[in-house]
């Protein structure tokens, strides 16, 4: 009985990606899996969606570090999530006389719980150019009028 529901769900989510003009099944590198996003203060909380990752970008400035990563949803929209991490933040998380050879916990570039979330939801390319870095936005506009994968005939 539940593969007959799992059937029919599976069914609905590739109409509703069809409508969205995503193909499901162009290649492993696309597959859209579960994305379990951090948010809120430190990320205490969890949103979850089916989707991939588009875009990544970090920038680094006096007050801290931004790290914004951008995800495609299986029906078609674009999940901004950004973690804000301030140099405060990261400097109690690592003992550097201890334990220098942690840089990446420092640079924040480990992953962790440090900072805040925020997770955004947006319908199209063009709402994002002011949610995101200029270097982000191209790289997906560049996606979005190219094919994300494409085998040469060499």
């Amino acid at each position: 009985m539940s593969t007959d529901t799992q059937k029919l769900s599976s069914a609905a989510s590739e109409e509703q990606s069809a409508a969205a003009g995503i193909d499901l099944h162009k290649g492993a590198s696309e597959e859209f899996g579960e994305v379990v996003l951090k948010v809120g203060p430190g990320g205490a909380r969890r949103q979850r969606f089916f989707g991939r990752l588009a875009g990544e970008s970090r920038q680094y400035n006096k007050s801290g570090i931004e790290t914004v990563r951008v995800y495609l949803s299986r029906k078609g929209k674009y999940v901004v999530h950004v973690q804000r991490s301030e140099w405060s933040d990261l400097a109690e998380s690592t003992d550097w006389f201890k334990d220098w050879k942690n840089w990446r916990g420092m640079l924040g570039a480990d992953g962790m719980g440090r900072g805040d979330f925020t997770v955004e939801v947006v319908d199209s390319l063009a709402q994002l150019r002011d949610r995101v870095p200029e270097k982000i936005y191209r790289m997906l506009a560049d996606v979005t009028e190219h094919p994300y994968s494409q085998d040469l005939d060499v």
